[in-house]
């Protein structure tokens, strides 16, 4: 994992920490609004344009593309679907694999997903873009 530069934001120490906790809240967001049936989490973890995408989890065709928009993801959390999914341990883990120039990769692992995140540095901080997902 890599820092930002200290040209783009001052000390690079700094930022890359900065960075570091604002990608992990962003991410924190969305793994645990979604289990706590928390909408403005989650829409605070997303980015207007996210998708989320898996193949062949809950359609007829297990080689089909499904896809979630920001919207859906939203609405399906104020719903309390991620609530119904929702165990006494998590296990919520958070692997940093990129992050540097206002990108971030990001593996999230907790007890009923894996996702695999695309996140980037906007004006009102990190937003996820992209997930891949399968059931964990």
């Amino acid at each position: 994992m890599s820092a930002i530069g200290a040209g783009e934001r001052g000390d690079g120490v700094v930022a890359g920490a900065l960075d570091e906790a604002g990608v992990r809240r962003a991410v924190r967001d969305y793994v645990e609004g979604w289990f706590d049936g928390n909408a403005t989490r989650m829409e605070r973890a997303l980015h207007p344009e996210f998708m989320k995408r898996c193949r062949g989890i809950e359609g007829d065709d297990p080689d089909a593309l499904e896809t979630l928009s920001a919207p859906e993801m939203i609405d399906a959390t104020a719903d309390g679907v991620g609530r119904r999914e929702d165990a006494a341990d998590r296990g919520i883990e958070i692997k940093i694999d990129y992050l540097e120039g206002g990108v971030a990769s990001v593996q999230c692992l907790c007890h009923r997903y894996v996702d695999l995140l695309h996140l980037i540095d906007m004006p009102d901080g990190w937003k996820i873009v992209n997930a891949a997902w399968r059931l964990g």
